[in-house]
């Protein structure tokens, strides 16, 4: 009997250790049915909150759209876009994301409507930029890895879910002194850049003419493309 008891208490202690080694990110939508996206991968299906489990530390492009509870075998809707962000998370714990409640918002596909057809009538060509309480982070994050192989990972993986500035680029080329390793990243970031009317500013910073003219060249190819 005894056996039995420390096995229980044993096993109580490893479901409570378990329990406590939760971590991921809960994305709360008030009284919104939502549907929720990481990396343009949906998550859930329609629901108020939704939790992801068991992530990797890392950045995550977290998107939220406005849906409604479907019946079995009832397409699913997709509604407006409630929330995007560029999110960090250090692997531990539960970082909460707490989503505005739209309860105002139903569905709308009438022929004529705004936004039907899947575009949006004013569409913002800075939709995707990073903003710049985030943008910040990142930067700072970049700062801190001493090697630049590990700098120019973090910097393609924000651009696989981002855009950026001329001048959010201009930043991150200053973190280095040599022509040859900001000239990549400009490279690196150009088709990604909303504003390359501005692109000029960056170009600007190069120290030999040489450079400048291999850098106006690869931008008039690009436009060629």
């Amino acid at each position: 009997m005894r056996k039995i008891i420390i096995s229980f208490c044993i096993l109580l202690a490893a479901l409570s250790l378990k329990a406590q080694s939760i971590s991921g990110i809960r994305i709360d939508g008030g009284n919104t049915p939502i549907l929720v996206y990481f990396g343009g991968n949906q998550m859930c299906m329609p629901t108020t909150t939704c939790f992801v489990a068991n992530l990797k530390s890392g950045y995550y492009t977290i998107e939220v759209y406005s849906t409604r509870f479907s019946r079995p075998g009832e397409r699913v809707w997709k509604g407006e876009r409630l929330y995007k962000d560029y999110v960090y998370f250090n692997g531990i714990g539960v970082t909460e994301i707490m989503v505005d409640g739209r309860d105002e918002i139903r569905p709308d596909n009438r022929p004529g409507r705004p936004g039907h057809g899947g575009h949006r009538p004013n569409y913002d060509p800075y939709d995707r930029v990073m903003n710049n309480q985030l943008f910040n982070t990142f930067l700072n994050n970049v700062k801190k890895e001493p090697f630049k192989d590990d700098r120019m990972t973090l910097i393609n993986t924000a651009l696989a879910s981002s855009d950026f500035t001329s001048s959010q680029c201009l930043q991150l080329t200053k973190l280095y002194t040599f022509d040859d390793d900001r000239m990549e990243i400009m490279k690196m970031m150009y088709p990604r850049i909303v504003d390359k009317e501005a692109f000029f500013t960056v170009i600007a910073t190069l120290t030999f003419s040489s450079n400048k003219d291999e850098m106006n060249e690869f931008v008039q190819s690009y436009g060629r493309r």
